[in-house]
């Protein structure tokens, strides 16, 4: 994402990357310390395509059976923001404002309120899509 700019683990995809899999996984360990092996992969996202820096994401997602002990890059990463899936999950943080964008254009775009932090862009966008899955999946795993 954008400097500056609250974002998921990602970066750009490197020769000896075999995947976007283990493109996602040596970039969360650069940026954040997560070890690829504590890592495991569920699938991925919508691809998602940025105007803005002309790069199209391939997102992915995994899960660790405990929490990690997180070490950033101080090159990468000013700061690491831990927020809990039941929070994000929490419709009372979401919302929907106008952010002045390059060349000073005014646009409406939806945002996620984490701790007085504005998450919005693709990674709100991203964030946004897994939610939804979460959301479809206890819907169906209820009783009818």
């Amino acid at each position: 994402m954008h400097s500056g700019q609250i974002a998921l683990p990602g970066g750009r995809r490197e020769e000896a990357d075999k995947d976007f899999y283990q493109t996602a996984l040596r970039e969360a360990y650069e940026e954040i310390g997560i070890n690829p092996e504590d890592v495991t992969v569920v699938g991925h996202l919508s691809d998602l395509f940025v105007f803005a820096s002309n790069h199209m994401v391939h997102p992915v997602v995994g899960y660790m059976n405990h929490k990690p002990a997180f070490l950033t890059d101080p090159r990468e990463v000013d700061q690491l923001i831990e927020v809990s899936l039941s929070t994000l999950l929490d419709k009372s943080i979401r919302g929907i404002t106008n952010i002045v964008v390059s060349g000073n254009m005014e646009i409406s775009a939806p945002y996620f309120d984490v701790d007085g932090h504005t998450v919005w862009g693709a990674t709100a966008m991203m964030l946004s899509e897994l939610l939804t899955i979460i959301n479809e999946l206890e819907d169906e795993s209820l009783p009818s």
